[in-house]
């Protein structure tokens, strides 16, 4: 991922995480931050045959969607490595649409890919997830507030033996 380095020194390096990237766009199809998206009809329309007046309206759920079998294989499943095979990415990136699309689509998702990349190889580089789960041992339960975000779910880390980090336990 970074190699010997603990941080991305350009931008373009980010490029170079495929497969980290891959993960972000699956646990965004599984679990979207922003599983409601609002839009407002300009003019009157219809939409599965349901009349919208001009000003109406509708409450887009993400999630359905983008677990549904119809759109992609085993969809309840995390599987990155489906954004890297021969599946239309961009088919695929119309059902699942974790930043909305056309001309409201979210201005800062570059910004967010970005992160979310940097973030996981830095962690990466450093350490290896020994466990993630809810800490009563149940289903993972969410909260939506403005964004979708877990509760109560715990995420346990090893220290790289080659990561230079000692561990402190």
């Amino acid at each position: 991922m970074l190699g010997d380095a603990h941080v991305a020194a350009r931008h373009n390096d980010l490029g170079r995480l495929d497969f980290i990237e891959a993960c972000t766009h699956e646990t965004m199809r599984l679990r979207p931050v922003a599983p409601i998206n609002i839009q407002q009809a300009v003019r009157d329309t219809a939409a599965g045959g349901v009349a919208l007046p001009a000003g109406a309206l509708v409450m887009c759920l993400m999630r359905p969607a983008a677990v549904d079998e119809r759109h992609f294989a085993q969809a309840a499943t995390f599987r990155p490595e489906r954004w890297l095979e021969g599946l239309s990415a961009s088919s695929s990136k119309r059902v699942a649409m974790p930043f909305g699309a056309g001309p409201r689509i979210c201005p800062g998702r570059y910004l967010a890919l970005a992160e979310m990349k940097m973030v996981l190889a830095m962690l990466l580089r450093t350490f290896e997830i020994e466990s993630v789960a809810p800490a009563d041992g149940g289903e993972v339960r969410e909260r939506l507030a403005l964004a979708m975000s877990p509760v109560g779910l715990r995420l346990r880390l090893r220290v790289r033996a080659e990561s230079g980090v000692r561990s402190s336990t």
